[in-house]
């Protein structure tokens, strides 16, 4: 072995030492490494981003949902210019969907972002205003009197919305339900379940979020994200 090749192994040893006596300066190493360097998943997706701007983003700002990666990289490779999208929850998502699908309905509860939104919507989206409270709410997909490829559910009255959906959609329509591990939602995940429906859930980080965040999508044979 050359004085070279020795050396390195000598290295390697102490190293593996240090792992096994003090883990905890190797765990803070990568925690750094995953904050500071250039290759890092958390400046590539854009998450310090969103962060500084206080909104779902990629590296150049341009909009993402607030779902989890894993979820919305999925939808960006399935969802096709013939379809037609139905969201309950509008901003960065509406914008977002909006490039790759036909067309995006969304409804919105807060007034307030309700103006917001409607001033920055390409020509192939709109949204809908209707507050938090009015029974005509989970019923306002009715109003659009067409049927969608794809429901999203991710605002107020999830459940209900949920269990609603269905009759609205096409024979290849799916609906996604974002922060899908709340129990608070077991009742419409179940209902879904139980009319035939199967569920895809992605786990995973939201942009600016610290914890694990799930989107399930529930789908049917023949569906349009070919699931």
């Amino acid at each position: 072995m050359s004085e070279k090749s020795a050396l390195f192994e000598s290295f390697k040893s102490f190293r593996n030492s240090l792992r096994r006596w003090i883990p905890g300066v190797f765990v803070l190493g990568k925690g750094l490494t995953l904050i500071y360097s250039k290759r890092s998943f958390l400046r590539e997706s854009g998450y310090f981003k969103s962060v500084a701007l206080k909104r779902p983003c990629r590296l150049d700002g341009s909009p993402i949902p607030w779902m989890n990666y894993g979820a919305i990289n999925f939808l960006e490779d399935r969802l096709g210019a013939d379809l037609d999208i139905f969201e309950y929850g509008s901003g960065n998502s509406t914008i977002f969907f909006a490039g790759l699908v036909n067309s995006v309905t969304s409804l919105e509860c807060d007034h307030g972002w309700y103006e917001y939104v409607k001033g920055i919507l390409p020509d192939n989206a709109s949204v809908v205003f209707c507050p938090i409270g009015d029974p005509a709410y989970v019923g306002a997909i009715a109003e659009q009197e067409k049927k969608f490829d794809v429901v999203i559910v991710d605002a107020e009255e999830r459940v209900k919305c949920m269990l609603n959906a269905p009759g609205f959609l096409t024979d290849r329509g799916v609906i996604i339900l974002d922060d899908a591990a709340r129990p608070a939602y077991r009742e419409g995940v179940a209902g879904l379940l139980s009319r035939g429906f199967r569920v895809l859930p992605f786990d995973g980080m939201k942009a600016g979020g610290i914890n694990i965040y799930r989107t399930s999508i529930f789908y049917r044979d023949d569906n349009c994200l070919g699931i």
